[in-house]
């Protein structure tokens, strides 16, 4: 429970330092830099923190550091609101059923559930249309159901963040 209220704090005051955000740009190739750059403040602070704990847990794997950095960077093709953000966070531990009724019914938040079960595909889109390394979209595309164990690693980082 800490860890959401942590995690609600961090997306109304996101605070990345200039060593963190030197160390994100000495791990992203060039074309990386408009996709990390690209998404809003509390999605970079997310991604910083994902990549810190594989960083932290010993994970060097360039491919893996890399997909941290920008797994969440199909969210820029739909930005969320604040409280669209936390009602996601809650339904995720909804029933299936009620994730799928509610995403397919005429409610405001239809759209916003669709574009949070979108957001991987479109992040390895995105990912895949600047010319990344397929491991690296894979990844992206694998964050909420991991088919690797790479992919597993990172959806639980993504998931104590």
């Amino acid at each position: 429970m800490f860890y959401r209220i942590h995690q609600f704090w961090q997306a109304i005051h996101p605070i990345i330092t200039e060593d963190e955000l030197a160390w994100a740009i000495s791990l992203l190739p060039a074309p990386c830099l408009t996709l990390f750059l690209g998404q809003p403040l509390p999605e970079q602070r997310h991604a910083l923190d994902v990549a810190q704990d594989l960083w932290n847990s010993g994970i060097r794997d360039s491919h893996l550091l890399i997909a941290a950095l920008l797994h969440d960077c199909g969210k820029t093709r739909y930005p969320l609101k604040l409280w669209e953000r936390v009602a996601i966070v809650l339904l995720q531990k909804a029933p299936r059923k009620i994730w799928h009724t509610l995403s397919h019914s005429s409610l405001p938040l239809a759209a916003s559930l669709q574009a949070a079960e979108a957001h991987p595909l479109w992040g390895a889109e995105m990912a895949s249309h600047l010319g990344l390394d397929p491991r690296i979209v894979e990844l992206i595309r694998e964050h909420h159901t991991p088919h690797s164990q790479e992919g597993y690693l990172l959806y639980q980082a993504d998931n104590r963040h």
